[in-house]
């Protein structure tokens, strides 16, 4: 009988023509061409239906998953500039052919006719090492500092006579104008003093200035480096109780930069460099009450993507936002039920922007933020290798964060453990508490993709997070 049943439903898929679903790389809207790097191999993936079809692109075979998803690493045909996929099911046969648009030339951009050096106000953004280096310093907005040069679309602003950043024209430079009676200012006091959870110094100074700060490897010291000040301090004053702080040590390392040493007795637990009615002010973060694990800690969570940013989307068509949403609530509920407060950045498929989720979590004076995201490839590498689970954070004092949740993950999900990385990610960057990214799995691989879809994975998910949550308090407390 039951062969009897397999052989009527095969008769019945023969007489089926064949579809062809490309997720990736697909046509844009109103586009006519596929836009991809300027690679010599790339990943194709989507889905076949009926799964029992044969499937091959540009003449090479494929393997179609049992539920129809595909994914292929093909070199890139610069000759035809086509992906031609073929699918094949008996005597039924579809072709679906995807041209491949001609890689753009580089822009170059005019250069500004103004005489160097000029006066530049910064709406804040980021400057670079290099026009195409890393990042490196956040200016304040309103931040008005010298600019010497320009490069393709960014201003060359010096530091020391020796250092320089990079910062884009177009996005981040609000106004220029003569640098020519520029006075530089001069630090000549600062004020320490406790202010609900923060520890605050002040520094009276004319203007936002540009500054680097940089938590020490052992988190037992917060070092400011500010440009452009002459450093003239006499007095540190210290007002009542300003634990988490030791001692504010000053130095001018070079000329024009002034060097802050704020000694802590705790791990750093996070900080904040603000402006206020002309003072400079750091802010340091007290650390949270542990004695009882995670209960009572504020916990923000960030479901990654939303509204018409879908992120990444797996070759059956499962949306990243969609998943991160789910996982974000079963962890909140679960939180909750644990006595943590928790602050969600979104509870709908709603988009929000990048920043704004930052702001939501520091508004609620988080102790602790995670955000939720599902990972893919770039164009042009080989998905054939140790892909799965990760964490990623930035500032030193969430490396144990992330290297606790880590494990717990990769012990629970059971994905490969491809380990936690040091990422300049805009989730990662808040510097007022600890803050962590984590891409679960790779959703463009249709393995991948099948679990996530599965019932209890954002269940699993979410204990993994939890359990994560209270190995990093013990190790802290320890």
């Amino acid at each position: 009988m039951i062969e009897l049943l397999t052989t009527l439903q095969i008769c019945f898929i023969i007489g089926v023509t064949p579809s062809i679903n490309v997720v990736y790389p697909k046509l844009a809207a109103q586009d006519s061409l596929v836009h991809i790097a300027n690679v010599d191999s790339n990943f194709i993936f989507g889905s076949v239906a009926p799964p029992e079809a044969s499937l091959s692109i540009n003449g090479y075979s494929v393997e179609v998953k049992e539920n129809g998803a595909f994914l292929a690493f093909l070199p890139v045909n610069r000759q035809s500039r086509k992906y031609i996929l073929t699918a094949e099911l008996g005597d039924e046969k579809s072709t679906l052919v995807l041209p491949l648009a001609s890689p753009s030339p580089p822009v170059r951009l005019s250069r500004p006719d103004v005489e160097f050096p000029q006066l530049i106000e910064l709406s804040g953004g980021v400057a670079r090492t290099h026009p195409e280096g890393a990042y490196y310093i956040f200016p304040l907005p309103e931040t008005r500092v010298i600019a010497d040069d320009w490069r393709n679309g960014y201003y060359k602003l010096p530091l020391t006579p020796r250092r320089a950043v990079w910062i884009e024209g177009v996005k981040y430079v609000q106004e220029i104008c003569s640098a020519k009676y520029l006075k530089t200012p001069i630090v000549w006091k600062a004020d320490v003093e406790s202010k609900g959870k923060w520890v605050e110094i002040r520094i009276p100074l004319e203007r936002k200035p540009l500054y680097r700060d940089l938590v020490d490897v052992d988190l037992s010291k917060l070092i400011i480096d500010v440009f452009h000040v002459i450093s003239h301090i006499d007095k540190i004053s210290y007002l009542g109780n300003i634990d988490p702080i030791e001692e504010v040590i000053w130095d001018q390392p070079e000329e024009e930069v002034l060097r802050l040493e704020v000694l802590l007795d705790k791990p750093c637990w996070g900080y904040k460099v603000d402006w206020d009615n002309g003072d400079f002010i750091i802010k340091i973060r007290k650390t949270p009450d542990l004695s009882k694990g995670i209960k009572g800690l504020n916990i923000a969570i960030d479901p990654g993507h939303g509204g018409e940013d879908f992120g990444a989307i797996g070759p059956t068509g499962l949306s990243e936002k969609a998943v991160n949403l789910e996982a974000a609530i079963a962890l909140a509920n679960l939180l909750n039920n644990k006595g943590a407060k928790v602050t969600i950045t979104r509870i709908f498929d709603s988009y929000v922007d990048l920043y704004d989720r930052i702001d939501i979590a520091e508004a609620a004076e988080a102790d602790i933020l995670i955000s939720l995201h599902n990972n893919a490839l770039a164009d042009g590498v080989n998905p054939d290798g140790n892909f799965g689970t990760s964490v990623h954070y930035y500032r030193p004092f969430s490396r144990l964060l992330a290297a606790s949740i880590q494990k717990e993950l990769v012990r629970v999900l059971q994905f490969p453990d491809e380990s936690i990385y040091y990422n300049n990610l805009a989730l990662v960057r808040p510097t007022t508490m600890p803050a962590i990214l984590i891409e679960t799995a790779y959703i463009i691989f249709p393995e991948h993709e099948a679990r996530l879809r599965e019932d209890d994975f954002a269940e699993d998910e979410a204990k993994a997070i939890y359990q994560g949550l209270c190995r990093f308090v013990k190790e802290y407390r320890r």
